[in-house]
Order: C-alpha cells, then sequence, then structure tokens
C-alpha cells in the first residue's frame, strides 16, 4: 500500500494524525532521558505505549519472577513493629493491587 501524502488526507484523518502527534509528544515529554532512547524510533503513539508497557512489565520470565517474589511477600505478611494498622493496611493493599496487577487473583479463602 502507498501512503498518502499529507495534502490528500482527508479531515477525519488530519484530526487523527494531530491526536497522535500530539499524544507522541505528550509521552516524550514524560520520560526520562534513560527511556527515550528506547521508544525514539516508535512511528505512533501505540508504539511508543506498547514499548513502555513491555518494559515496565518484562517478559514472561520476569513476570513469573516478580510474582513469585510478591507471593513470598504475602505469605510472610505481618504488622512491623512501630507501624500503625492503617500502614499496615496501605503497605497490604499495595500488595495485592501488585499481585493482581501480575495476573494473579486471590481468593478469600
Amino acid at each position: 500500500m502507498i501512503p498518502k501524502s499529507k495534502a490528500q488526507y482527508v479531515p477525519e484523518e488530519r484530526t487523527r494524525a494531530n491526536l497522535n502527534n500530539v499524544t507522541r509528544d505528550i509521552l516524550y515529554k514524560s520520560l526520562d532521558e534513560s527511556l527515550f532512547p528506547r521508544v525514539r524510533k516508535c512511528k505512533t503513539a501505540k508504539d511508543i505505549w506498547n514499548t513502555l508497557m513491555e518494559i515496565g512489565e518484562g517478559d514472561e520470565q520476569e513476570k513469573e519472577n516478580k510474582l513469585t517474589v510478591a507471593m513470598k511477600h504475602f505469605e510472610h505478611f505481618k504488622m512491623n513493629p512501630n507501624e500503625t494498622i492503617v500502614q499496615m493496611e496501605i503497605r497490604f493493599t499495595k500488595l495485592l493491587s501488585e499481585i493482581s496487577d501480575l495476573g494473579k487473583e486471590l481468593t478469600q479463602k
């Protein structure tokens, strides 16, 4: 397929191209210098987003390792000295969210 020149875009295509440019700009400006080189060659905002998701989540082996560590923390969870119940609950909720984000759903049991 031969790409159109920008002069041949219909209004909807112009809007979509502009939104992509705006989104890419926002994503680029939000990155630090360690991440920018990894996404600078991406053509679309979606490509940038997908690359950032891969970087953040890691590959399957890395996800499995993160889940193993999180489950160990869950199994050995206890209140720390000088920690309030509210602080413990916040820490526990974060741990449950991390486990859920890694694809494991825990039951009430």
